[in-house]
C-alpha cells in the first residue's frame, strides 16, 4: 500500500465528513432483559404509545450526530489503522535492513580473516618447500578473494536499501505529523457518538417500560380471566373424578375376585396341559416306532408277494408252452386249474371263518338280551319321554333316513389313512352319491385321536349335524317348558326389569355337550362355558342332570354368586360310560329369570360305511380289451367292520348287430388311455366273507368267468376312519351290453348293504383307422401341409372306401384319391391336404375357433354294405405369419450431430410358430440392435428392438426400416428424425468409472465448450445445467455455469455408490422377520403335537390358513441409528456382489438474455452417459455406527480427546493400510500407525482432537488400501473456557494460634458452555516455578516442612454453569508474623486463571500484638530455635516491639505524630472457655518524659477481638531538627499464659518539614 493513496483516503474520507450532507437514523434496538418475561402478553397492542413518545424527541434529534457521520469517521477510523500498520511495517523493514548489513559486516570481516589466514599459510609453505598444499591454498584463496568481491556488491546494495527504507520512514512519520490533529479530532468525536448513543437508549429505554405496563395491566386482566375459568373445569373435574373413584370402588371388588379365580384355573390348566404334552410325546414316539415296525412287514410282505408272484408267473409260462406243445388249449386249462385253487381255499377260509362267526352271533344273543333288560328297566322319576325319542316321534323314519344319506360326508381321517395304505395318493368322490357338507365347526375333524382318553384339556366342541341340532333343540325346549312351571311360584317373586330378554337367561358355550366315540371304562371331561345374556344382575344354580344320565354324567360347578349381564362362568362335565349304548339329555339349571338346560348328547363308537359311486359305467370297447374300474368305500366311524361283495344278478348280456361296425382305437392308443389297475392291498385289509357269500361264490366257480367281475379285494375288512378300495374289471369277449349288479354287505348289523351298478359296451368293427386322430401340428395360412390316412381292414374280402370332407373345408381340405378299394386282410392309405386360406373362420365357423386357431374337423369313410360309418378328426393349429410393431411411424425428434438417439421399438410374433427375421438396407445413420437386427422371435414372443440414429449433418432426415422374414414377407417401418447442431459441445459423451467400492468414490472430468467462434459482433453467453437424478450414486460439479463463445470449462464427474436408505430398511426387515418366524418355529416345536394329530387337523380344515400370521412392519418403524439399522446395512455390505449403474444426464443449454429468465431449448440438449460398477468394500467401518463423519465434542481450548475408530477387513484377501497426511498445526494427529490387516480382521485407530483456538475445525483423513479408499470426516469444535473467582487479591486468615488451623472458601464459576478443567497451585510447592518468580511471593513455612497453606480440592472439571467450591487451609506449626503463600489457579489450556495472595500470623497463645515496626526478616530457619537453647522456656522471654514516630512541621510549628498497636485475643480450641486477656503498661513515666503518651495504659480485650493502643509523641520545644528520641516502655500481656513485650519507641521530626 502506497502513502500517497493512504493520504489522499484520509483527505477524502474527512471532507466528506466536514462537508457531506447530515442525516439522521434512530438507533434501533431492544431489551431482550425486559421482554424475556413478557412471554404470555399478547401481540396486539396499540401503536400509538410508540408514535407518541417518538414525538418528544424529535426537538432533539436535530443537535446529534447523523448517521452518515458515523460512517465517515469509522472510515477514518479504519484508513488511520491502516496507516500506523504502515509505519510499523515500514519502521520493520528499517531494522530487517541494519540486521541484514549488520550480518554482511560479520561475514566480510571473516572472510578477510580467512584470507589473512591463508596469505600466512602459503607464506610459511612457501619458506618450507611444499609446493603441494601451495596449490590448495592459491585456489581458497582465489575463492575467498571472489567471495570478497561479490560481497562488497552486495553491501553497497544493502546500503542502498537501507536508505530508501529510512526515506520511506521518513515519509510516513511525516504523513502521522499531518494528521495528529485528525487524529485528535476523531478521538472527540468517538466521545461525542457515545454520549449520544447513551442519550438514545435512554429515551428508547424509557418509552418501552411505559409499553411495557401497559400490557402488563392488559395481561393481568386476561389472567384474572383465565383463572376463573381454570376453578370452574377444576370443580368440574373433580366432581368427575369422584364419581369415578366411586364406581372404580364397586367393580374392582367384584373384578378381584373374577381375576382370583381366573388365575388359579389358568395355573390349573397350565399344569394339565404340561402332563398332557409329556403323554403326547411318549405316544408320539411309540407311534412313530410302531410306524418304522409295520412298514417294515408291509415291505417285507410285498417282496415276498412279488417273489411268489414271479414263481406262479413262470410255472404258468412253463404250463403254457407244454400244453401248446401238445395241442391242447393252454387258457382254458390254466383257468380251470386256477379255479379249482380258488375254490379250496375258500373252502378253507370258510370252515374257519364260519367257527369265529358263530362265536360273533353268540356275543350279539347276549348283548341284545342285556339291551332288552336295559329297556324294560322302570322308566325314570319325572316319567317324562326321553329328549332322543322326540324327535323319532315328530319325524319318520324315512326322512330321517334321506336326512343321513344327504349329510353323508367323507372324513378327513379316512382318507388320510387311505392314501398312506394305498398307493393312490388322492380320494376321488362322486357328485352323484356323496354330498360335501361341513359341520358346525369346520376347522375342527370328528375323528378320535390315536390315543383314546388324552384328549385336550382346553379343545373345540364337535357340534351334531342338521337332525342332531334339531332334536336336542326340541329336547331343551320341552325340558324348559317343565321346569318353568315347577319353578312358576319362583320367578313370580322376582322384580320385572325394564328390558326383558328373549330365549334362555344363560347361553352356554358349547351349546350341546358332545361325547363321540367313546369306550366304556375311560373318563372324558368337557368345559362349559356359561354366560349371563339378560340384561340385568342374574345368578346360576346347577339343579341335575337327567335320570337316565345320573350314573354316567356328573358335573362339577361352583356357583359364582350374582353375575353382571355379560359375565361369564365355567362348569366341568365328566361322562364315566358303563355301558356301550348312546345316552341323551340336559343339565338343569336355576336362575332368576327361570330355569334353562344345557343339552347332552353321548354316542358311541359306530360303523358308517359310503362310497364314492353307486354306478360304474365302463363305456364303450373292443372286444378284447381289458378295463378297470376302482369304487372308494370309506368308514367315517370309528369302528371297523368286514366287507363282503356279493353279484345280486346275472350277467346280462345284449348281443350287437354283426352289420354294426365300431371302429377300433390303434393298440398305442388303447395301452396308453385304458390299463387294468391291479389294486394294493393295505396291511389292514384281510379278506373275510360271510358264509352265505361264499356259497354263492363256490356254485359260480363251476362256471365261465363273466365279463364284468370284482377283483381280488371282493372281500376284507375296513378299519375306523379308512378307506378300502375295490376294483370292477370288465373283460368284453363278446359284442353288446353288459351289466351287473351286486351288493356291499358288512358284519355290523348297524350298515345298511349298498347297492352297486356296473355297465358296458363291446364293439367290433371290421375296417378302422389307425390313426383316428389326424394331428397336423401348427399351420400357417397360404401354405400347404400333407399326411398320410392308413385304413386296415379284418374283412376277408375286398371293401370299397370313400374319403368325404364337409362341404364347409373342401375349400381347404381335400384327400386323394377320393375313392379307394381295400383289399381283404390288408391297410390302404390316402393323402390329405391341408391349404388354409384366410376365409377359413368365415367358412367354417362350427369347426374353427378363431380366439384359439384350433381346428377339429370331422372325417369320414364310408364303406360299402356298411351303414356306419369309420369316423376319424383331423387335428390343426391354424395361425398367423404377421410380424407387429407397436407403432408404425417412429419419431426420433430432435438429435444432436455430436450424440446419439436410441427408441426402442416392440416388434410381436402374432404366429405360434418360431420366426427369423432380419433389418435389411440400413442407412448408414441407422444402427438396429441387438444382433445388428437379425434374431429369432418364439411364438407370441415379444422383443424390443433398439433404434439408434446418429444425424451425420444437420436437417431432416425421412427413411424407411424393412425388416423381412424367413418365408419371404416384408414388413416396413417409417422413420422421420431432424439433426441439429448445437452451440455447445461435450468433449466426452460417455463416462466410465472403474470398479468403485461401496463407500469410495472415483472422479472423471469432461469438458463443456463453446464451439462459436469468437468474432461475432454481439458475443452472448450460453447457459448450461446437468440436471442428475435424485438419488443418484454420481454427482456433476460444477453442474452449472456460463460459456463465451470459444470458451470451454471443466466438469467433474464424480462416482460414490452407496445402499439406500430403502434397501437398507427392506433388509432390517425381512431380518426382523426370519428372526420372528425362528422364534416362533422354536416355540412351535417345544409345544408341537404328534405328527397324526398335525396332519388330521390340516386335512380337515375346509379352507385352510395361515395361523402364524406376522405383524406387519412399515419402512418407517426402522430407525436410521437403530441396531438393526447398523447391522442390515453390515449384512448388505458383506453379501454385496456387485452392481451396474448407468445413468443417461440431460445438459440443459439456454441463452444468457437477462430480459426474461432463461430458456433451454430442447433441440440444443446434450447427453452424457455415465457408467459404473459398484463392488463390495474390503473396509468395513464398525465404529460412530457406521458414519463415516466423526463429531468430537465441543472443548475447552486446550483440552485433548482420542476417539477409537474400528475398521474391520470384510474382503478375502489381506490388505495394507495406509493413511493420508493431516495438518501439522491443526488439531487433529493420528496416534498409532497403520498396518496390515488380515480377512475378518480388525484394526483400530487412535484419533486425537487437541484444539489451542477457539474455533470450528474439519479436516478428512483418507483410510486407504489397494481396493479401496475410506474417507473419514473429521470435526471438532473449541471454545474459550471463561471461569469467574468469586475472590481476588489478598485472603488473609488473621491470627491464628499455632498447631490450629482456619479455613477459607472461594468459589469459581464456569460460564461457559463446555466442560472446564482446573488446577490450583501454591508457589511454595512449585520450585521450579518459584526460582522464576519473586522471592516476595513465598513467606515462612512449618517446621515439619508441609505447606501451611493446604488447598482442597486441587483440580476438577466444571460442567458448564456449574461451580467448584476452593477450601484455603491455614494450619501454622510455629509463632510467626511473616506467613505468607501465593495461589494460582490454572485451566486446562495452562493459562491463569488468577492469583490470590495468601497471609497469616501465628500465636503461641490466645493473645497477640501486633502493629509496630518490623524488626525480623521474611524468612526463617525451619530448624527450632528451642533445639540450641534446650533449658531456656518460653515464658520468661520477653518480645521486643519498635514503634517509630515521625512528626512533620506545619506553619513552622511541630504536629504530634501518631502510631497504634493491636491487642487481640484469638478462639483456641484447646480451651472450652471463652476467656479475655488482659493487658498493662509499664515504666510510662520515663516515657512520657520524651514527650511520648500511651492510651489506654491497661485494659481488657475479649476473646475474638482486637483494640488498638495509641501511642502519641509531640516533640518537645527546642527539640533539635535532626534529633532522635528513643524510650522503652514494658508492656504485659496476660491471657492462658503471661507475655513480657519491650516496647522500644523512637521518634523524629520529618527532615523535610523540618527545613
Amino acid at each position: 500500500m502506497d502513502v500517497s493513496n493512504i493520504s489522499a483516503d484520509l483527505s477524502t474520507s474527512y471532507n466528506s465528513n466536514v462537508s457531506g450532507p447530515q442525516e439522521h437514523t434512530d438507533v434501533e434496538g431492544t431489551l431482550e432483559e425486559i421482554f424475556r418475561f413478557e412471554d404470555g402478553f399478547s401481540d396486539g397492542f396499540d401503536s400509538s404509545e410508540w408514535e407518541v413518545s417518538d414525538g418528544e424527541n424529535k426537538t432533539d434529534a436535530d443537535g446529534e450526530m447523523r448517521h452518515t457521520d458515523k460512517i465517515h469517521t469509522m472510515k477514518l477510523q479504519k484508513t488511520l489503522a491502516q496507516l500506523d500498520m504502515f509505519y510499523q511495517q515500514k519502521k520493520l523493514n528499517v531494522l530487517q535492513a541494519k540486521e541484514e548489513l549488520k550480518a554482511f559486516h560479520l561475514h566480510v570481516s571473516e572472510l578477510e580473516e580467512q584470507r589473512d589466514k591463508i596469505e600466512e599459510q602459503m607464506e610459511n609453505e612457501k619458506q618450507a618447500g611444499n609446493s603441494v598444499p601451495l596449490f590448495r591454498l592459491r585456489a581458497q584463496l582465489k575463492r575467498v578473494c571472489a567471495e570478497l568481491q561479490a560481497e562488497e556488491d552486495l553491501g553497497d546494495h544493502l546500503e542502498m536499501v537501507l536508505k530508501e527504507h529510512e526515506l520511506e520512514l521518513c515519509q510516513v512519520e511525516v504523513e502521522l505529523g499531518r494528521f495528529l490533529d485528525l487524529r485528535q479530532e476523531l478521538e472527540l468525536e468517538e466521545k461525542t457518538i457515545q454520549s449520544q448513543d447513551q442519550k438514545t437508549q435512554k429515551l428508547r429505554f424509557q418509552r418501552e417500560k411505559r409499553v411495557i405496563r401497559g400490557r402488563r395491566h392488559k395481561a393481568h386482566q386476561d389472567e384474572i380471566e383465565r383463572e376463573k375459568l381454570l376453578q370452574e373445569q377444576m370443580d368440574l373435574q373433580k366432581k368427575q373424578q369422584e364419581q369415578a373413584l366411586a364406581s372404580h370402588l364397586k367393580a374392582a371388588v367384584y373384578l378381584k375376585q373374577t381375576l382370583q379365580r381366573i388365575k388359579q384355573k389358568d395355573a390349573e390348566a397350565e399344569e394339565r396341559k404340561q402332563e398332557l404334552l409329556k403323554k403326547r410325546k411318549t405316544a408320539v414316539m411309540a407311534l412313530k416306532a410302531s410306524y418304522a415296525a409295520t412298514q417294515e412287514s408291509i415291505n417285507a410282505r410285498k417282496q415276498r408277494q412279488k417273489a411268489s408272484e414271479q414263481i406262479q408267473r413262470e410255472q404258468e409260462q412253463q404250463m403254457k408252452e407244454w400244453l401248446e406243445a401238445r395241442g391242447m388249449n393252454s387258457t382254458e386249462h390254466l383257468h380251470r386249474l386256477k379255479l379249482q385253487e380258488r375254490h379250496s381255499k375258500r373252502n378253507e377260509e370258510f370252515e374257519e371263518k364260519r367257527r369265529a362267526r358263530q362265536m360273533e352271533i353268540v356275543a350279539k344273543l347276549l348283548l341284545e338280551r342285556n339291551e332288552e333288560k336295559h329297556k324294560k328297566a322302570p322308566a325314570p322319576i319325572h316319567g317324562k319321554k326321553q329328549p332322543g325319542k322326540l324327535l323319532q316321534d315328530i319325524l319318520s323314519s324315512s326322512e330321517h333316513t334321506k336326512r343321513e344319506q344327504r349329510h353323508e360326508v367323507l372324513s378327513p381321517r379316512a382318507s388320510f389313512v387311505s392314501s398312506r395304505s394305498d398307493s393312490i395318493s388322492e380320494v376321488s368322490f362322486s357328485p352323484e352319491c356323496v354330498e360335501m357338507k361341513d359341520e358346525d365347526d369346520g376347522d375342527m375333524s370328528l375323528a378320535q385321536p390315536e390315543f383314546t382318553g388324552l384328549w385336550e384339556h382346553k379343545h373345540t366342541d364337535y357340534m351334531a349335524s342338521s337332525d342332531e341340532n334339531i332334536e336336542l333343540e326340541t329336547s331343551h325346549t320341552t325340558m324348559k317348558t317343565k321346569l318353568n312351571k315347577s319353578s312358576a311360584s319362583k320367578a313370580e317373586k322376582k322384580t320385572v326389569k325394564s328390558r326383558e330378554s328373549k330365549g334362555p337367561p344363560f347361553i352356554s358355550k358349547p351349546e350341546v355337550i358332545l361325547f363321540k366315540d367313546w369306550e366304556v371304562g375311560r373318563i372324558y371331561k368337557k368345559k362349559v362355558t356359561l354366560t349371563n345374556v339378560t340384561y340385568g344382575t342374574n345368578y346360576c344354580k346347577l339343579i341335575g342332570v337327567s335320570d337316565n344320565l345320573r350314573d354316567h354324567v356328573s358335573v362339577s360347578f361352583e356357583p359364582p354368586g350374582p353375575m353382571s349381564a355379560g359375565m361369564a362362568c365355567e362348569l366341568e362335565a365328566i361322562f364315566r360310560p358303563s355301558v356301550d349304548v348312546d345316552l341323551d339329555g340336559v343339565i338343569h339349571f336355576q336362575s332368576a329369570a327361570g330355569p334353562f338346560s344345557v343339552p347332552i348328547k353321548c354316542s358311541r363308537k359306530k360303523c358308517e360305511m359310503v362310497v364314492d359311486q353307486c354306478f360304474v359305467d365302463f363305456g364303450t370297447h373292443v372286444v378284447g380289451q381289458t378295463v378297470s374300474r376302482m369304487i372308494t368305500m370309506t368308514n367315517r366311524g370309528a369302528l371297523g367292520t368286514r366287507y363282503t361283495l356279493t353279484p345280486v344278478s346275472s350277467l346280462q348280456q345284449t348281443p350287437v348287430s354283426g352289420k354294426t361296425d365300431v371302429e377300433m382305437p390303434s393298440l398305442n392308443e388303447e395301452k396308453a388311455e385304458i390299463t387294468s389297475e391291479s389294486p394294493i392291498r393295505g396291511p389292514d385289509e384281510v379278506l373275510m366273507a360271510d358264509p352265505e357269500s361264499v356259497e354263492t361264490k363256490v356254485m359260480q366257480s363251476t362256471i365261465e368267468p363273466p365279463e364284468i367281475s370284482i377283483g381280488q379285494a371282493s372281500e376284507g375288512e375296513v378299519g375306523p376312519f379308512m378307506s378300502v378300495r375295490v376294483p370292477i374289471i370288465f373283460t368284453p369277449t363278446i359284442p353288446g351290453e353288459a351289466k351287473l349288479d351286486f351288493q356291499i354287505t358288512f358284519s355290523q348289523p348297524e350298515c345298511e348293504p349298498i347297492d352297486i351298478s356296473a355297465h358296458g359296451v363291446a364293439e367290433s368293427v371290421p375296417v378302422w383307422v389307425n390313426n383316428p386322430n389326424i394331428d397336423l401340428k401348427i399351420c400357417t395360412y397360404d401354405r400347404l401341409y400333407q399326411d398320410g390316412i392308413q385304413v386296415q381292414s379284418r374283412a376277408s374280402t375286398a371293401l370299397r372306401l370313400t374319403f368325404k370332407v364337409c362341404k364347409e373345408m373342401r375349400n381347404h381340405m381335400s384327400i386323394q384319391p377320393k375313392t379307394g378299394l381295400i383289399q381283404a386282410k390288408s391297410s390302404f392309405t390316402a393323402q390329405l391336404k391341408f391349404l388354409p386360406r384366410p376365409s377359413l373362420y368365415a367358412d367354417a365357423k362350427s369347426f374353427f375357433n378363431e380366439d384359439t386357431g384350433v381346428l377339429e374337423v370331422p372325417l369320414t369313410v364310408q364303406v360299402a354294405d356298411q351303414v356306419k360309418p369309420v369316423l376319424f378328426t383331423a387335428h390343426a393349429v391354424v395361425t398367423s405369419s404377421d410380424l407387429r410393431f407397436d407403432r408404425s411411424e417412429v419419431d426420433f425428434g430432435h438429435c444432436s450431430i455430436y450424440e446419439c438417439v436410441q427408441t426402442a421399438v416392440r416388434l410381436t410374433n402374432c404366429s405360434l410358430l418360431p420366426q427369423e427375421f432380419g433389418f435389411v438396407g440400413i442407412p448408414k445413420f441407422i444402427d438396429v440392435q441387438p444382433n445388428d437386427g437379425f434374431g429369432t422371435l418364439l411364438p407370441s414372443q415379444s422383443m424390443d428392438i433398439y433404434l439408434i440414429f446418429s444425424a451425420l449433418k444437420a436437417g431432416e432426415h425421412n427413411f424407411t426400416l424393412t425388416c423381412k422374414t424367413s418365408i419371404n414377407r416384408d414388413f416396413q417401418l417409417c422413420c422421420r428424425a431432424v439433426g441439429v447442431q448445437p452451440s455447445l459441445k461435450l468433449s466426452d459423451t460417455v463416462l466410465e468409472f472403474g470398479d468403485t467400492a461401496l463407500g469410495d468414490r472415483r472422479t472423471a472430468v469432461l469438458f463443456v465448450e463453446d464451439q462459436r467462434p469468437t468474432q461475432t459482433h454481439e458475443p452472448t453467453e450460453r447457459l448450461f445445467t446437468f440436471s442428475v437424478p435424485e438419488d443418484s450414486d454420481f454427482t456433476i460439479a460444477p453442474s452449472s455455469g456460463r460459456l463465451l463463445p470459444g470458451q470451454r470449462r471443466l466438469v467433474q464427474v464424480t462416482f460414490s455408490p452407496a445402499l439406500s436408505d430403502d434397501m437398507i430398511k427392506a433388509e432390517a426387515l425381512r431380518r426382523r422377520d426370519e428372526s420372528q418366524s425362528d422364534r416362533q418355529q422354536t416355540d412351535s416345536k417345544s409345544k408341537s403335537e404328534s405328527p397324526l394329530t398335525v396332519m388330521k387337523d390340516q386335512i380337515s380344515k375346509a379352507t385352510p390358513a395361515n395361523e402364524s400370521s406376522f405383524h406387519s412392519w412399515s419402512p418407517a418403524d426402522i430407525q436410521i441409528d437403530s441396531s438393526e439399522y447398523l447391522s442390515a446395512k453390515a449384512s448388505l455390505l458383506r453379501s454385496f456382489t456387485e452392481r451396474h449403474v448407468r445413468h443417461l444426464v440431460p445438459c440443459f443449454t439456454s441463452t444468457s438474455d437477462t430480459t426474461e429468465e432463461p430458456r433451454h431449448s430442447p433441440h440444443e440438449t446434450l447427453h452424457v452417459e455415465l457408467r459404473g460398477l459398484a463392488v463390495r468394500p474390503a473396509l468395513l467401518l464398525i465404529s460412530e455406527s457406521g458414519h463415516n463423519t466423526l463429531h468430537f465434542r465441543t472443548l475447552a481450548v486446550g483440552q485433548k480427546v482420542v476417539k477409537k475408530v474400528i475398521i474391520q477387513n470384510i474382503s478375502s484377501q489381506t490388505v495394507t493400510l495406509s493413511s493420508s497426511l493431516l495438518d501439522v498445526n491443526g488439531p487433529f494427529s493420528v496416534l498409532n500407525a497403520m498396518r496390515s490387516i488380515a480377512p475378518e480382521d480388525k484394526h483400530t485407530l487412535l484419533i486425537a482432537f487437541t484444539p489451542l483456538l477457539a474455533k470450528k475445525y474439519c479436516e478428512t483423513l483418507e483410510v486407504s488400501c489397494s481396493q479401496m479408499t475410506l474417507e473419514l470426516t473429521l470435526l471438532g469444535e473449541a471454545v474459550d473456557p471463561i471461569i469467574t473467582c468469586s475472590h481476588e487479591g489478598l485472603l488473609d486468615f488473621d491470627w491464628v494460634p499455632e498447631n490450629e488451623s482456619t479455613s477459607q472458601v472461594f468459589r469459581l464459576q464456569n460460564v461457559s458452555s463446555v466442560d472446564v478443567q482446573f488446577s490450583v497451585l501454591l508457589e511454595s510447592l512449585c520450585p521450579s516455578e518459584q526460582k522464576l518468580s519473586s522471592t516476595a511471593a513465598v513467606g515462612v513455612q512449618n517446621y515439619s516442612g508441609l505447606s501451611v497453606f493446604g488447598v482442597s480440592p486441587a483440580g476438577g472439571v466444571i460442567s458448564p454453569a456449574g461451580a467448584a467450591d476452593i477450601t484455603v487451609t491455614f494450619h501454622p506449626d510455629h509463632r510467626s508474623l511473616h506467613y505468607r503463600d501465593q495461589l494460582r489457579v490454572q485451566i486446562s489450556s495452562m493459562q491463569t486463571l488468577c492469583k490470590l495472595e495468601l497471609r497469616g500470623s501465628s500465636c503461641r497463645h490466645n493473645m497477640f500484638v501486633c502493629g509496630g515496626d518490623p524488626v525480623d526478616v521474611s524468612y526463617e530457619s525451619l530448624i527450632p530455635s528451642h533445639i540450641y537453647t534446650p533449658g531456656h522456656t518460653h515464658h520468661q522471654e520477653s518480645t521486643s516491639l519498635l514503634l517509630t514516630l515521625r512528626s512533620e512541621y506545619q506553619e513552622g510549628k511541630a504536629i504530634a505524630a501518631t502510631r497504634k498497636l493491636h491487642i487481640g485475643c484469638v478462639y483456641s480450641c484447646k480451651t472450652s472457655t471463652k476467656k479475655g486477656v488482659e493487658f498493662m503498661w509499664e515504666n510510662l513515666s520515663a516515657v512520657e518524659q520524651q514527650g511520648f503518651r500511651v492510651t489506654p495504659a491497661q485494659g481488657s480485650v475479649d476473646a475474638g477481638q482486637r483494640r488498638p493502643v495509641t501511642v502519641t509523641w509531640t516533640p518537645p520545644a527546642g527539640l533539635a531538627p535532626n534529633a532522635v528520641v528513643q524510650a522503652c516502655a514494658q508492656l504485659t500481656v496476660k491471657g492462658e499464659e503471661t507475655e513480657f513485650y519491650r516496647v522500644t519507641l523512637v521518634a523524629l521530626p520529618d527532615e523535610q518539614t523540618a527545613l
